[in-house]
């Protein structure tokens, strides 16, 4: 044991003495307490509440030199309780391990405008529409990929290529490599997501970009066929910048989705956002209003077969999902919540900055869905059911206590439509809510530089 910290003193003091290299040493203490009565989906009225506290823990090993820099950051997830290893006097563990990589990646520095980074790496753009870390995760969310970036501040454009390869269980088995499991798992198995990106900034303010992404869906019958869904689009985002200043901001999104999905049918899909607001009082008070559009299945047209043999809902990939579409409340996350009929939703948000640490922001969201829900046969009549599917309201404060503590709670409210509760199967629809408070503590342990 002695020998192995020798050792470890020794390479610790070597990384650290290195010329022209920084190591650091930082982590992160996510605790968010919970109360759910209707979280991701709506409740009946006798319907208890639920109760919990997740924790989310990181250390991470930075290291950086004029070629290249690296990551390492660790992570457990947990919630309070969970432990299954206990006696009658105290909690022992859990069985499985909660640990794992969170990210591992080394990026080279290939000249003044470009790199490369190669592992496991946290992707996002724009406004993270189709390309997220998910961060409301207490896991978040990262990509094993080969990721090539140029940007050129001068100029104004920059350019991103992407690619991976998922090997599947059946694939690696084959050959002796492990004994591993899917990556994705049986719910979204992408076997290989690629993806182009390219921006440009026209000025301070204003810049578009083109994002083109090829994803995989590996075949359940016949392993070795690929089924190719490719999404291409716009982002236009004017003054919606964190630097950006007092006037109007605005941002939209316009994207088309063909190919094929998961079962090898083509693909007919789109999707379109539009953000426009107002910035005022030295950038205290925000207004702004939105509408997002996702394209879905049409039950009206189910004696149209062309219509039918083509998928017409839009996959989000692995976009965001929480701040978007309807609220906190995240109801309509997943396609299968309007039963793939698509969805619409207007919202209206007023953020006010009551001090440099205080942040307080009130949305409001109408969700109804893109197209028609069928309901039954009454008679011999079909019957869909009201397009209109619930309004939610979400309060949020945000406190930055200090540099290094921030404290975040939120309240979220529901009410759903007859037809949405019907769809749901509820017949006697009860309160839902949901409640967090949520302190972030991101300590930093050393940093050779200082």
């Amino acid at each position: 044991m002695k020998t192995k910290q020798l050792l470890f003193t020794i390479l610790l003091f070597s990384i650290i003495t290195t010329a022209n290299a920084q190591f650091k040493i930082d982590a992160q203490f996510r605790l968010r307490g919970q109360a759910l009565h209707g979280y991701k989906t709506p409740v009946s009225k006798d319907a208890d509440a639920a109760y919990h506290v997740g924790q989310r823990t990181r250390l991470n090993l930075r290291y950086d030199t004029k070629k290249y820099s690296t990551l390492l950051s660790f992570q457990d997830v947990r919630v309070w309780g969970d432990a299954n290893i206990v006696n009658g006097t105290g909690v022992a563990g859990k069985n499985g391990n909660n640990i794992d990589i969170y990210e591992a990646w080394v990026n080279f520095k290939l000249n003044t405008n470009s790199n490369l980074k190669l592992g496991r790496q946290e992707l996002k753009y724009d406004d993270q529409r189709h390309i997220s870390w998910r961060n409301w995760w207490n896991s978040g969310q990262t990509y094993d990929a080969a990721t090539y970036t140029y940007n050129n501040k001068k100029t104004g454009w920059r350019f991103d290529l992407s690619l991976s390869y998922n090997s599947k269980k059946e694939d690696i088995l084959g050959n002796n490599y492990s004994d591993g499991t899917d990556y994705f798992g049986s719910v979204n198995p992408i076997q290989t997501q690629n993806f182009i990106y390219v921006k440009k900034n026209f000025n301070p303010k204003i810049y578009l970009s083109f994002l083109a992404i090829t994803a995989g869906y590996q075949n359940e019958v016949n392993p070795k066929t690929l089924y190719m869904t490719n999404t291409e689009g716009f982002h236009l985002n004017y003054n919606a910048t964190k630097k950006g200043s007092n006037g109007i901001f605005g941002i939209a999104n316009a994207f088309i989705q063909n190919g094929k999905n998961i079962n090898g049918n083509d693909i007919n899909a789109n999707m379109l956002t539009a953000q426009l607001g107002y910035r005022m009082m030295h950038k205290k008070l925000e207004i702004a209003a939105k509408i997002e559009h996702l394209s879905g299945h049409d039950a009206k047209k189910y004696n149209d077969n062309d219509y039918n043999d083509v998928v017409h809902t839009y996959n989000l990939l692995n976009g965001g999902r929480h701040p978007y579409y309807e609220g906190y409340l995240d109801w309509f996350v997943l396609p299968k919540s309007t039963h793939n009929a698509g969805l619409v939703n207007i919202n209206f948000r007023v953020n006010y900055k009551a001090s440099a640490k205080d942040i307080i922001w009130l949305e409001y969201s109408n969700v109804s869905s893109a197209t028609s829900i069928y309901k039954g046969i009454n008679g011999s009549d079909r019957e869909y059911y009201n397009k209109a599917l619930a309004s939610t309201f979400d309060l949020t404060y945000t406190r930055k206590i200090n540099k290094d503590i921030k404290w975040l709670n939120g309240f979220s409210y529901g009410i759903p439509t007859d037809d949405f509760n019907a769809i749901k199967g509820i017949t006697e629809s009860g309160e839902n809510f949901f409640f967090y408070s949520m302190v972030i503590f991101t300590p930093k342990f050393f940093d050779s530089s200082k």
